[in-house]
């Protein structure tokens, strides 16, 4: 099993734009990730966000450009910067051992930061990962005999052109 942690791309700010959708500099980084993930052969089951629109918006194009934009959803549960990660753990446990598939998070820093920590050493007070705010940085992690590791990352600006 795979977990996707998506760190939301450039949005404008609330004095352009109250409710803080993507930027169109953050239009153009969604689509470059969707592109780049799919090229990748990256098919998750569910891509899961925030209440928030900049993470939404995310969320959308990159699905949109995986084929998968039928697989987004709001999560039940906060993930903002000091929310509680057990929630996803727990999401994660249980598409892991219902072998339901891969799972994509479009979220915020400091909860993705955490989450992958909790994954990849079981403390997510420790870091593990950095994101870069506002690009869609990325971070793949990937279980294998139940330990998590991280496989791969993707900074947008890293990219060509």
């Amino acid at each position: 099993m795979k977990v996707y942690l998506v760190h939301h791309v450039d949005a404008l700010s609330k004095e352009q734009d109250p409710q803080r959708h993507i930027s169109p500099f953050g239009q153009k980084q969604a689509d470059r990730l969707g592109e780049r993930l799919k090229a990748l052969g990256v098919s998750p089951m569910r891509i899961l966000h925030s209440d928030k629109q900049w993470t939404i918006d995310t969320a959308l194009r990159v699905a949109a450009k995986l084929g998968a934009s039928d697989k987004t959803e709001q999560t039940n549960y906060p993930i903002n910067t000091d929310d509680a990660v057990a929630p996803f753990m727990a999401e994660i446990e249980a598409a892991k051992a219902g072998n339901k598939g891969d799972l994509m998070m479009c979220g915020h820093v400091d909860y993705l930061l955490r989450s992958a920590s909790k994954l990849v050493c079981g403390d997510e007070k420790r870091k593990v990962v950095e994101f870069k705010p506002g690009n869609g940085t990325t971070v793949c992690l990937e279980n294998k005999d139940n330990h998590w590791y991280v496989t791969f990352m993707w900074r947008d600006d890293h990219a060509p052109g």
